[in-house]
C-alpha cells in the first residue's frame, strides 16, 4: 500500500478502520495525516467527529475512548494519533485491544514517524493482520531528481536539468522542503 493509494481510496469513500503509518520518510505520512484531518470530514462534521491526539500528551485510554464513540451527524469519525513514536511502547501496545476489534464507523490514523515499530511485538502482529500498514523509507539520493521533476511538472512548470540538480543538491533529501521550494518557484514565476 502506498500513500497515493490510501488517499485515492479515501477519495472514493473506501475507508479501513485503522491506518498505521510508520517509517523514516515523514513526507508521505504527513500527506496522509493532513488529508485525514482536513478532507475526510466536512468542516461541519469535523466539529463533532474529529479527535486529534499527540504522542507526548496522549493518554492511551483517551485515544481508545475517542475511537469507541459513535459519530454524530456523520457516517464516520476520524481519530488521529500524531507522533505516536513519543509514547511509551507499553502505552501504544494498549491500543491492541481496540485495533483487534475496531469500530467500523471510526477511522483511526496513527502516525509513528522516524522509526519502525518493533515487529516482534504482539501489537505489530495485530497491525499486520487487522490494519492498513504503511512503512515509508527514505528516498535514495539518486531518486530525488526524478521525484522533484515530477513535482515541478505537477505544478505546471518546467525546469532545466542544471537548475534541477542545483535545487536537489541544495535542499538534499527532505521531500517536504523540496515540495515547499517548488511551490515557491511557482508563486515567484507566476506559473511560467
Amino acid at each position: 500500500m502506498s500513500a497515493e493509494k490510501i488517499i485515492a481510496d479515501w477519495k472514493k469513500g473506501n475507508f479501513k478502520p485503522v491506518y498505521w503509518l510508520e517509517g523514516e520518510e515523514s513526507y508521505y505520512i504527513d500527506q496522509i495525516v493532513a488529508y485525514a484531518e482536513h478532507k475526510i470530514l466536512s468542516e461541519a462534521e469535523a466539529g463533532f467527529n474529529l479527535s486529534v491526539f499527540y504522542g507526548k500528551d496522549a493518554d492511551w485510554a483517551a485515544v481508545v475512548n475517542a475511537c469507541m464513540r459513535y459519530p454524530m451527524f456523520s457516517e464516520r469519525q476520524v481519530v488521529l494519533l500524531k507522533e505516536a513514536q513519543h509514547m511509551a511502547q507499553k502505552d501504544v501496545e494498549k491500543l491492541q485491544g481496540y485495533i483487534d476489534n475496531p469500530l467500523k464507523t471510526t477511522v483511526l490514523v496513527v502516525s509513528h514517524k522516524e522509526k519502525k515499530f518493533d515487529g516482534r511485538s504482539a501489537l505489530y502482529k495485530v497491525l499486520k493482520a487487522k490494519s492498513e500498514l504503511l512503512n515509508t523509507k527514505k528516498m535514495y539520493d539518486n531518486q530525488l531528481p526524478e521525484w522533484t521533476n515530477q513535482m515541478v511538472i505537477q505544478q505546471g512548470l518546467t525546469i532545466s536539468p542544471k537548475a534541477l540538480t542545483v535545487l536537489v543538491d541544495h535542499i538534499g533529501n527532505d521531500l517536504n522542503r523540496l515540495e515547499n521550494e517548488v511551490e515557491k518557484l511557482k508563486v515567484n514565476l507566476g506559473g511560467r
